[in-house]
């Protein structure tokens, strides 16, 4: 099965590419998936480089379990 393709975080308002997030946070999943992983998300706050506007976004995903970390 084909990994998904990373997006990268858009500026809603003009489309321009925001490299670094200036703020990040974790989100972790309540429930495990069928394998028994939890999911932990981290997301972003990041702020356009040409109109300036803050928008949220993802900056990772990793799902930990007996067997590991896959990220």
């Amino acid at each position: 099965m084909p990994r998904k393709q990373v997006k990268q975080n858009v500026c809603p308002s003009c489309g321009e590419v925001a490299k670094d997030p200036y703020k990040t946070w974790q989100l972790i999943a309540p429930f495990p998936d069928k394998k028994m992983r939890i999911t932990v998300t981290i997301f972003g706050m990041f702020k356009c480089p040409s109109c300036g506007k803050n928008f949220k976004g993802i900056v990772g995903k990793a799902k930990m379990g007996a067997e590991g970390v896959e990220i």
